[in-house]
């Protein structure tokens, strides 16, 4: 049985929904009700990226607003708060994915906050077009906010 684009992207706001949930692509693809390599193909035909670096991508944009909402919480909140089981989990996937630490992360976030002259910055797109991009000419994959190395 194969699945249809239209149930790929309703993945994508499955992941959105439920990003404290959902701790990796077999439980991904089990709330979508499918077999981990089946969803993995259908995904990445669709996006044409693996399923797992969107995992992280979106992992991470729920750490960024966890920060963004209290710049004073400290790494074991925000890793509460962003569904890692404790700060070492959340350290360890910084810098496993994205080679930063937490305070790094966070000071990035206060300078471009602060560049903008904002004190929590918003996203130019939502949740799905961040995750996921498309344009008019087809897929692109957007890169985090102000960090060009991600």
């Amino acid at each position: 049985m194969e699945i249809s684009y239209r149930q790929m992207d309703i993945a994508v706001g499955v992941l959105i929904k439920n990003i404290l949930e959902i701790k990796n692509v077999n439980e991904w693809a089990a709330f979508m009700g499918y077999s981990r390599s089946h969803f993995c193909r259908n995904f990445t035909r669709k996006f044409q990226e693996n399923p797992k670096i969107v995992l992280r991508r979106a992992r991470l944009r729920k750490v960024c607003r966890v920060i963004q909402s209290d710049w004073s919480a400290t790494a074991y909140k925000v890793a509460l708060d962003s569904g890692f089981q404790n700060d070492k989990a959340l350290h360890k996937f910084l810098q496993r994915n994205f080679n930063k630490g937490f305070m790094s992360l966070k000071n990035e976030l206060k300078r471009d906050a602060f560049r903008a002259r904002k004190i929590i910055s918003h996203a130019a797109e939502s949740d799905y077009e961040y995750i996921v991009g498309e344009n008019k000419n087809g897929l692109h994959l957007s890169s985090f906010p102000g960090s060009p190395g991600f």
